[in-house]
C-alpha cells in the first residue's frame, strides 16, 4: 500500500485521519472555493486523476458523461492526456464552469484532489489507474472501478466492501455503480464507515512528504 496519508500531508488544506474524518470536509470546502466549484456538503465531489488516454478506457466515460452530469455532482479532473480527451474535458468544463474543474497535473494538486473528493472514477485496471485508486483510497475516497485486487464490492446489507465495482468495459454497469455510490453517499454514517475501511493508519511522521 502507498504509505502517504492525510494525517501527515503538508500539501493539503487540513490534515485528517480515520479518527478525525470530519476534517476531510474542510478540504472539500477549500478546494471548491479555490477551483471555482459549487460546494454543497450533500453533493459528492467526483475525481479522476489518471492520464486521459485510450489505454485507460476514457471512451467509456464519454458514453455516460451526460448521464453523470444530470446527477447532482461536481468533478475534478487532472488535465493531462491525449489531445482528444484533453479537448473533451476542457469543453465540458467551459460548458459547466461551476461543476467541472480541470486541475494542473502535479503531485501537490493530486493530493489536494484526494483530500477533497468523495468518489474516485476509474475506467480501467491499468497499473497507472490502480496506483491512483490506491492513493485516493488512503485519503478516504471511495472508488467506482472495475474489479481488481485492491477492492471488494460494497454490500449494503452486510455493510461489507470498500468500493462500487462494475463490469469492465460496460459503460452502463459503470454508471449504475456510480449511482449506487451516490445513493450510499446520502447516508453519512454508513459512508464514513466505508471511508474508514479504505484508509491506512499512519505509522509515523516520516510518512509526511516534505516536498
Amino acid at each position: 500500500m502507498s504509505t502517504l496519508t492525510p494525517a501527515y500531508d503538508n500539501k493539503i488544506y487540513q490534515k485528517y485521519s480515520k479518527k478525525m474524518l470530519q476534517n476531510k470536509e474542510k478540504n472539500k470546502i477549500a478546494f471548491c472555493q479555490d477551483f471555482g466549484l459549487n460546494y454543497n456538503k450533500k453533493t459528492p465531489l467526483l475525481c479522476l486523476t489518471f492520464p486521459l488516454t485510450e489505454k485507460n478506457n476514457l471512451g467509456m466515460l464519454q458514453d455516460v458523461i451526460q448521464g453523470i452530469l444530470e446527477q447532482d455532482v461536481v468533478m475534478a479532473v487532472t488535465g493531462i492526456g491525449t489531445e482528444k480527451y484533453q479537448n473533451f474535458f476542457n469543453e465540458l468544463a467551459k460548458e459547466n464552469p461551476k461543476r467541472i474543474a480541470i486541475i494542473s497535473d502535479n503531485d501537490g494538486n493530486k493530493r489536494k484532489i484526494y483530500a477533497a473528493s468523495d468518489i474516485y472514477l476509474a475506467t480501467s485496471t491499468t497499473e497507472e489507474c490502480k496506483e491512483e485508486i490506491e492513493k485516493a483510497m488512503n485519503y478516504g475516497v471511495i472508488p467506482v472501478c472495475p474489479e481488481n485486487e485492491l477492492v471488494t464490492d460494497y454490500d449494503g446489507a452486510r455493510e461489507e466492501g470498500n468500493a462500487f465495482v462494475y463490469k469492465e468495459n460496460s459503460p452502463w454497469s459503470f454508471f449504475a455503480s456510480l449511482i449506487r455510490a451516490m445513493e450510499n453517499f446520502k447516508f453519512p454514517y454508513d459512508w464514513r464507515t466505508i471511508q474508514q475501511s479504505v484508509m491506512s493508519e499512519p505509522e509515523n511522521k516520516e510518512e509526511s512528504d516534505e516536498e
